[in-house]
């Protein structure tokens, strides 16, 4: 029975990757697309007020796209935690069923988020990173956060244009700001909500325990 459940699991862990990463490669295309049409726009003779008006409304379709993206992909890494968490929890099982079996298990047994950081697919850190601001930023919802406050920023400017660069240029710095922070307290209240709705049963034992085993 879990070994059928711990198969199904690694499928969901499959599934999950390849949807955050078609949908990140979709918004990331869509950015291209827009950076290559507002490139031939420029050169196309158009008149700079026409051309703000074009660039604000395709700025503003691939804002919402990148925040529609962003969410998706928070939700694939909820759904991503609890998968691998109990694929953890399955691992423990077999390890107390067979306790020979645990020192070939190159993959956590615990379930605690300690241990969700050396499971699959998260760089196998031995701990919690450091850096934990550095370590958000390289991941997936992490670029796409960052891609969708620079449109947020470019859209703002360019609405603010008008009024000179004097204006336009510290009102998108504070709308890249604003959006990015947005973004990442969004993100960092779903992960912890998903995690308290799931306390771990097997927490890790204290990093000294590790090395003495």
């Amino acid at each position: 029975m879990l070994t059928t459940e711990y198969t199904v699991l690694m499928s969901a862990v499959t599934a999950a990757w390849s949807a955050s990463l078609t949908r990140t490669s979709l918004f990331l295309g869509v950015v291209s697309a827009a950076g290559v049409a507002f490139g031939f726009a420029s050169q196309g003779g158009m008149d700079s007020a026409t051309f703000t008006a074009v660039a604000v409304i395709v700025l503003a379709l691939t804002l919402f796209l990148g925040i529609a993206t962003f969410v998706r992909v928070v939700e694939v890494q909820r759904e991503l935690n609890v998968y691998l968490m109990g694929m953890n929890r399955i691992r423990h099982f077999f390890a107390e069923t067979e306790p020979g079996v645990q020192p070939y298990l190159v993959l956590p047994v615990s379930d605690d988020e300690g241990a969700l950081y050396r499971s699959i697919g998260t760089g196998m850190h031995r701990a919690r990173p450091r850096f934990r601001l550095l370590h958000l930023t390289v991941q997936t919802q992490g670029i796409v956060g960052i891609v969708t406050a620079v449109v947020a920023g470019g859209c703002v400017g360019l609405l603010a244009s008008g009024w000179g660069g004097a204006v336009a240029w510290p009102l998108a710095v504070v709308s890249f700001a604003i959006t990015l922070v947005l973004l990442y307290v969004y993100w960092h209240r779903s992960l912890t909500e998903i995690r308290r709705s799931f306390p771990p049963m097997f927490p890790s034992p204290p990093a000294r325990s590790r090395r003495s085993r």
